[in-house]
């Protein structure tokens, strides 16, 4: 039975339809949600494989939005095969890396299954994140350093004029 590469199978809850491969490809490919998130090596995975990445990198993207860094350079994911096997099990390296403005966070893990690796590159990258955020934190709040230089000059003047009172 030959198979028809120029449709493909598309699953939904009323059943399968029929669709273009240009237009199935288009869906997958789309960046117009999050546009500094990019993706490498995943033409090297199974559909159900792509989509599970893909979903559980979105995850943790937004998260970094709502939670740590809104101005971010860009949000590379990135998962190697260390050898095709036809039978067996199959090795996965994943990477991912954030740019900000000030720092590039990356962290890696290898694999031979595909949800451990990723979610323990995750893990180590949130701690990252969650590591330099407590480092700065002084930076983030309204009243950084110089509030405070002010506040003490302002303290040191005062407490001169009181002196000069007496």
């Amino acid at each position: 039975m030959a198979i028809d590469y120029e449709k493909v199978l598309k699953q939904s809850k009323k059943g399968g339809v029929l669709t273009d491969v240009k237009d199935k490809l288009g869906e997958m490919l789309a960046p117009a949600i999050y546009p500094n998130l990019q993706f490498v090596g995943l033409e090297q995975l199974k559909p159900f494989q792509y989509g599970f990445f893909k979903d559980k990198v979105r995850k943790f993207y937004q998260k970094i939005l709502d939670n740590y860094f809104k101005d971010i350079r860009y949000f590379q994911a990135e998962i190697k095969l260390h050898e095709r096997k036809v039978v067996g099990r199959q090795k996965y390296s994943i990477h991912l890396r954030l740019a900000l403005p000030s720092k590039v966070f990356s962290a890696e893990y290898a694999g031979f299954d595909i949800d451990a690796p990723l979610s323990y590159v995750i893990k180590a990258l949130d701690k990252e994140l969650v590591r330099f955020r407590e480092k700065t934190r002084d930076r983030w709040n309204a009243a950084g350093k110089g509030e405070a230089k002010t506040t003490d000059r302002r303290a040191i003047q005062q407490a001169r004029q009181n002196k000069r009172r007496r």
